[in-house]
């Protein structure tokens, strides 16, 4: 290995199968995948005038609305006696900065960015770029699986429930309140994401 491969290791994520393997769906089209991956600063730095080099800013902005939809649509069906500015409430903490970065953490996601060498020095010092990141997972789910909503709900609410059980005191939401939330959307009393190593 010469010594600029040694200086540039660093900023090499693990390989996207074993993510694949973390959140169970293997991507039929490994493109998707590769550009939720890929922060700003490493397109910068790699495109060229003759390759460019996507990032996922635009994945980020889709699955910022899949993950929306999902949320919404799960609490309305779910939590029928709640009434708008309490679904509002519930949504806000579920889907916020700072849940997002609990679920991408929980997934090592950070790990498996791709990443300019200036951001890549500060790896995980920036909660922003993991949230994002996660969002742009979401949408890369939902477009690789034919637009299935269905198929990043499977991914997604595990860790919808384990943030609201999380979060019983700040949603005013009982605990049993969100595991009847579980029950209904897995047909079974849900413990919350497993977790990865």
């Amino acid at each position: 290995m010469s010594e600029t491969e040694k200086n540039d290791s660093h900023a090499l994520p693990r390989p996207a199968q074993q993510l694949e393997e973390k959140i169970g769906y293997h991507f039929r089209n490994p493109a998707y995948l590769r550009e939720a991956l890929t922060h700003s600063s490493y397109a910068n730095e790699s495109a060229s005038k003759s390759k460019p080099c996507p990032c996922n800013e635009r994945l980020e902005f889709l699955g910022d609305s899949v993950l929306s939809l999902i949320t919404s649509e799960y609490l309305y069906t779910s939590m029928e006696a709640l009434p708008e500015g309490e679904l509002t409430k519930i949504r806000a903490s579920l889907v916020c900065e700072e849940a997002l970065y609990d679920y991408a953490t929980d997934l090592h996601l950070s790990d498996y960015l791709y990443l300019g060498h200036g951001e890549a020095k500060r790896r995980g010092a920036h909660k922003s770029v993991i949230a994002d990141a996660f969002e742009a997972l979401l949408a890369a789910i939902y477009l690789d699986s034919g637009e299935s909503k269905e198929r990043v709900a499977q991914f997604l609410l595990p860790y919808l429930i384990h943030q609201g059980l999380q979060n019983t005191a700040a949603t005013d939401c009982s605990a049993d309140t969100w595991r009847n939330f579980g029950v209904c959307i897995g047909g079974a009393a849900w413990t919350g994401p497993r977790s990865h190593v």
